[in-house]
């Protein structure tokens, strides 16, 4: 085959062309316009239907730190703490009362989390252990006055005895009367002082109990939060600007929070963490808001990840040094003031719950070393310990993912009581939890067949064309050396041999490798024995 040196030189230089003009503008182009189309929050599409209702429940994992010492501990000893779970639940999501406005393009909805218990994969934990913790009322509320209300000590102490049969920091009771079914709060002395304290459960002030009858209440950290209204939303849909998908504009009807004492702390960043927008860059991180801490939080790029054959991000966060960090000092208890800052890897929550409680990662990893020396049981690390994501940035995609978060109470001594008079002052481990999620093969070979098979072919069609060019302008730049306007390339010889059917010769019939004449020919096809010859049995080995 003959090639024209001038020949070669367009065909090399359209193939360029095309791979660079089709292959990385108008397909790119192409594919980011269907995109769109398909990516938002909008009525009638398949991300809106995920969004709104998730098929799939995400794993919600609790792990308490049982104290061994109790005795000692209250006495003022270091607390011995062993860690028991996970107790698995499975947590659905869903939004309900949905209010789409088109000229705005948001949507306003209420957020529900479900919370069911899986005896499965607990096994072999039930849910009904025993297990010793601090009193989060009793103790709670005697810090709480303490630091804020110390001339109402006498008042609480006596709302208190009237109110509990006995007033002692530590108690023992089933993990599900601790987390789901309650503990009973009796309300029902007449006493003054006792109607003093129970006035903040009358009033819901304390957000954990739910009234049983005229006097009576049930108290339980995450009972409340069960199938109930997590909060009223307003967010972007994503038609008008898809880089603004699921951004949230309004939590409970407020553009910011009223929680700190400074605008950088109270401002709403990022979605609601059941959905991220497409076409993300690593360098902008992952933003959003969580309610539990009234805070949003960011998450930062740290590797290349893959998922199910599907090449992913890895992102993490802490919650950092924030005495270290001045735009963030409204998280301190005094923003003048770096020192009543937390200590680092952890976060004040008083202000947001109104509890003596302190937010860090579980085992206090990633925080500082010294609150490790307050406990005995704690080993951090990164694979069980740290929050990531394993998320795909071109369609907003989280394949993977663990959030994981420890309440601690900030314990001190409270002198106005005995039994507390001589608690240590120490960060002490409640317990963790973790919600999480990993995309099964439904939902992964979605991705894989559409948009990375998209992807993959377009990577391909491109590639080729380079490829071509390259030689082509290869052949051109050989030819031109060796001034010549044509090249010949050979052909391999069996490409170039006549293969014409006139040319075969017919087989002659043979039999034992002598030749059958005309008498003996092969039978016909009606002249064949067609039975099914297929043994009756056979044998085995």
């Amino acid at each position: 085959m003959h090639l024209n040196r001038e020949t070669l030189l367009k065909k090399a230089a359209i193939a360029f062309s095309v791979s660079i003009t089709v292959g990385f503008l108008v397909i790119p182009k192409v594919m980011k316009f269907a995109m769109k189309k398909m990516i938002n929050l909008s009525p009638g599409t398949d991300v809106r239907e995920l969004w709104s209702n998730t098929p799939f429940p995400l794993h919600f994992y609790i792990y308490v730190f049982n104290i061994t010492n109790a005795d000692e501990l209250v006495r003022g000893g270091k607390p011995n703490l062993q860690e028991v779970g996970p107790f698995v639940f499975d947590e659905w999501k869903s939004k309900y009362d949905l209010i789409d406005d088109p000229v705005e393009d948001t949507v306003d909805y209420h957020m529900r989390n479900t919370y069911i218990f899986n005896k499965e994969k607990s096994a072999p934990l039930t849910g009904e252990e025993m297990l010793t913790v601090m009193h989060p009322l009793i103790v709670g509320a005697a810090i709480m006055v303490q630091r804020e209300r110390a001339a109402m000590m006498d008042l609480v102490v006596k709302g208190l005895k009237h109110i509990f049969t006995k007033v002692e920091p530590v108690f023992t009771l089933p993990f599900m009367d601790m987390f789901f079914r309650g503990f009973t709060i009796d309300c029902s002395s007449e006493e003054f002082e006792s109607k003093a304290v129970c006035s903040a459960f009358y009033t819901g002030e304390v957000k954990q109990a739910v009234q049983v009858n005229a006097t009576h209440f049930s108290f339980s950290l995450l009972g409340t939060a069960n199938h109930s209204d997590a909060g009223h939303y307003r967010a972007c849909r994503g038609v008008k600007n898809i880089h603004k998908m699921g951004k949230v504009i309004l939590f409970d009807d407020e553009p910011e929070l009223d929680v700190w004492p400074g605008d950088n702390c109270n401002e709403i960043v990022g979605t609601d963490g059941t959905v991220f927008p497409p076409f993300l860059k690593k360098e902008q991180g992952l933003w959003a808001f969580s309610p539990e801490l009234c805070r949003s939080l960011g998450t930062f790029y740290t590797h290349k990840e893959s998922y199910a054959g599907m090449p992913a991000s890895h992102f993490t966060t802490d919650l950092g040094d924030l005495k270290n960090e001045p735009d963030y000092h409204c998280f301190c208890n005094d923003p003048d003031d770096p020192d009543s800052c937390p200590p680092k890897g952890t976060m004040d929550l008083q202000a947001c719950l109104g509890g003596p409680l302190i937010a860090s990662l579980p085992h206090f990893y990633s925080a500082d070393p010294k609150l490790l020396e307050g406990v005995n049981g704690l080993s951090p690390n990164e694979h069980d310990h740290a929050i990531y994501i394993f998320f795909e940035l071109l369609t907003g995609t989280p394949f993977k993912a663990g959030k994981r978060l420890q309440f601690n109470m900030d314990l001190e001594p409270v002198e106005a009581i005995e039994s507390l008079a001589h608690l240590p002052r120490v960060l002490l481990p409640l317990f963790w939890v973790e919600e999480g999620v990993a995309l099964n093969k439904t939902y992964t070979n979605m991705l894989k067949h559409t948009i990375f098979l998209g992807k993959k072919l377009t990577n391909a069609f491109r590639y080729t064309l380079i490829i071509l060019s390259i030689l082509g302008f290869g052949g051109y730049g050989y030819m031109r050396y060796n001034n010549s306007d044509t090249m010949e390339i050979p052909i391999p010889g069996i490409l170039s041999q006549k293969n014409k059917i006139e040319n075969v010769k017919p087989v002659t019939p043979t039999q034992n490798g002598r030749e059958l004449n005309d008498s003996k020919k092969s039978p016909s096809v009606s002249e064949m024995d067609l039975s099914n010859n297929r043994p009756e049995s056979v044998e085995r080995y």
